[in-house]
């Protein structure tokens, strides 16, 4: 845990080196070496870790040994097996590393890569304070979901870089984008409903959201089975570890504080991006199906990932009254919502490097 935190810390201090005065005096956030020195930190921080930290490493880094233990004549037309029939993307990547003998940590690197730079090329583009935007990627689940599970962040990372075509709507783009996300999970298909709101009058709509969460945590179960009969091949999550209910209601209050407060600034003109407000809408009306079964919950952050960009965005719009106070404020909350959620996650902590894992064995 204090390894995450750690790196929380240092890029907290590291954006206090990249202010810069222009020729009036007045200081400047130069962000482009500011993200890229923390990109490539997180990467070493993902790179190095050992084989079992993240919740469905091991399973992944046991698929890489499958293929790399099979012949290289015969690995191109090695039909997909149990456990490891993954969707055609990820399935590609994973005999093309095998092909080439890649190691577990350079595995561990490429996936780190793969996830984390369209992540931070997306911050450096769209959001307002960095800081809050890595601070929050730990805070809301991204961060402890990109250790473990790679093709949905994959996926993830690769629909944000279509993030200007739906501003744009240019509908096709888009859907390229989409169609590369499914190659490696099939649920990006949901990120179609992000392209639909925005392209309607979701201001006069908005106040039907919160009473829909009503019927949608009680009748979430069969919205659920709804949503796996259209994705059959997920279907063997059902009466299995992840087919659970309950969990904490926390996240849920999140989203409608965050989503009520972007609207409100939205309505005073302080508030830059529909779009994030459209994900937003989209991450709290899906969030309390998570609770009717947990697995159904991984499907949020293809929406809740814009938190990323709407609490700086947020903060930026209190204007420069407050700014400073709710900036601070916010980072408060943020650290305790880090350590809330990832203290003692067995999946994630202990932390320790490959290195450790050799001289233990």
């Amino acid at each position: 845990m204090s390894v995450y935190l750690g790196y929380l810390v240092l890029a907290g201090l590291q954006s206090l080196l990249f202010y810069k005065k222009d020729e009036l005096g007045q200081r400047h956030f130069n962000s482009r070496p500011y993200i890229w020195i923390c990109c490539i930190e997180l990467i070493l921080l993902a790179g190095l870790r050992g084989y079992t930290v993240g919740a469905d490493t091991a399973t992944y880094l046991k698929a890489l040994d499958y293929y790399s233990a099979i012949p290289i004549l015969k690995l191109p037309i090695t039909p997909l097996v149990y456990p490891f029939d993954f969707e055609v993307g990820y399935f590609v990547l994973t005999k093309v590393c095998a092909f080439f003998g890649m190691s577990k940590t350079a595995f561990l690197f490429l996936i780190a890569m793969i996830i984390y730079i369209p992540v931070f090329v997306t911050i450096k583009n769209h959001s307002r304070i960095p800081y809050l935007s890595i601070l929050s990627y730990f805070a809301f689940g991204m961060f402890t979901y990109s250790l473990g599970i790679f093709r949905q962040m994959i996926a993830i990372s690769i629909l944000l870089c279509g993030w200007k075509f739906v501003r744009e709507r240019k509908l096709l783009m888009y859907l390229l984008f989409i169609g590369l996300a499914m190659l490696f999970h099939a649920t990006a298909i949901i990120a179609i409903l992000l392209y639909v709101l925005y392209g309607v009058k979701w201001r006069k709509l908005i106040w039907f959201v919160f009473p829909a969460e009503i019927p949608l945590v009680i009748f979430g179960r069969q919205m659920a089975m709804l949503a796996f009969s259209l994705l059959p091949q997920y279907s063997g999550y059902i009466g299995r570890q992840y087919d659970q209910q309950g969990g904490s209601y926390l996240m849920l209050l999140l989203l409608n504080v965050i989503l009520i407060t972007c609207i409100i600034l939205d309505k005073k003109g302080r508030f830059s991006d529909d779009m994030t407000i459209c994900a937003l809408i989209l991450a709290v009306l899906i969030q309390p199906i998570g609770y009717s079964m947990m697995i159904f919950g991984r499907i949020v952050p293809y929406f809740s990932i814009y938190l990323i960009f709407a609490l700086p965005d947020a903060v930026y719009g209190m204007g420069k009254t407050f700014r400073k106070f709710a900036g601070i404020a916010a980072v408060a909350i943020l650290f305790f919502l880090v350590y809330r959620t990832m203290n003692g996650d067995p999946y994630i902590t202990p932390y320790y490097t490959f290195f450790q894992s050799i001289a233990t064995n």
